[in-house]
């Protein structure tokens, strides 16, 4: 398998992908927001779209559209913070209409090819662009990983410490609308959800701490990642489709994990009263 250059380029992406989505999308996932993904995700399909049908190049538009749409969702959160969930709605709508639209007008079956991926055909220039983006989430969240959590606990009170939460938040949504564009290219605009907010959820069921999280979630999509493309190989499965059920997978696993873990501390303090 790791014969072919295609594939040790389609793993070496799978796996920078893998640790960057789940970083950039943890935010959103601890905002309430993880729908976000989705939208975002369907806004890169959207992009590419314009792109084609305008003659401008698709990935270019296609992280202009994440860009822009990520700050629709933020700018409709801060003016109905009761319906924060209005923004994702509104740009999903937008981006799904925009994109059927807009086929119409497009290369047939190009677009097709965004929907599920296609990370064994990634070009060298996709992968210069996977460890770019990879290298300046990790940095980001190395550095600023106490001010982002402040935010996230309460972005009021974080300003009054000193923290640029507008600043932070406008970087996070940048990197964070990057890595969707790239991700819906190469794992598919359908599931790279599923690394966004399925990792993050099961890292959750091992109750540790905010870095902890985040170090869990990283791993656990990895390993799907790692898992999802060696199956589809020798099953001949699309890859995108099946990293996104092993990243389920995983997530049962994490719940039955903590269910037993939840069982034997029960039996333990049960005996420790007696």
């Amino acid at each position: 398998m790791l014969s072919y250059e295609f594939m040790r380029i389609a793993f070496l992406v799978g796996i920078l992908l893998g640790i960057a989505i789940p970083l950039a999308g943890s935010t959103v996932v601890f905002k309430r927001l993880s729908s976000s993904g989705d939208a975002l995700a369907h806004s890169s399909l959207a992009g590419v779209a314009i792109g084609l049908a305008a003659g401008l190049n698709p990935l270019g538009m296609s992280i202009v559209a994440c860009v822009i749409s990520f700050l629709i969702i933020e700018l409709i959160r801060k003016k109905f913070a009761k319906y924060s969930e209005l923004g994702v709605a509104v740009v999903l709508s937008l981006s799904v209409g925009l994109a059927g639209i807009l086929m119409n007008y497009t290369k047939e079956g190009y677009l097709e090819s965004y929907l599920f991926g296609s990370i064994l055909l990634v070009d060298k220039l996709q992968l210069y662009l996977a460890i770019g983006v990879t290298a300046l989430v990790v940095i980001f969240y190395f550095v600023f990983h106490k001010q982002i959590f402040a935010i996230i606990y309460n972005d009021s009170e974080a300003k009054v410490g000193g923290v640029k939460v507008g600043l932070l938040n406008f970087v996070q949504s940048l990197l964070f609308s990057i890595v969707i564009a790239i991700s819906a290219k190469t794992i598919g605009s359908l599931v790279v959800s599923s690394l966004i907010a399925i990792p993050v959820a099961a890292s959750l069921q091992a109750k540790t701490s905010y870095r902890g999280t985040l170090l869990l979630a990283t791993i656990l999509s990895v390993v799907s990642v790692i898992i999802g493309i060696t199956i589809a190989y020798y099953a001949s499965w699309t890859p995108g489709a099946t990293i996104a059920i092993v990243a389920v997978s995983l997530l049962v696993l994490m719940f039955l994990y903590r269910a037993l873990r939840d069982a034997i501390a029960k039996r333990r303090s049960l005996k420790t009263t007696k």
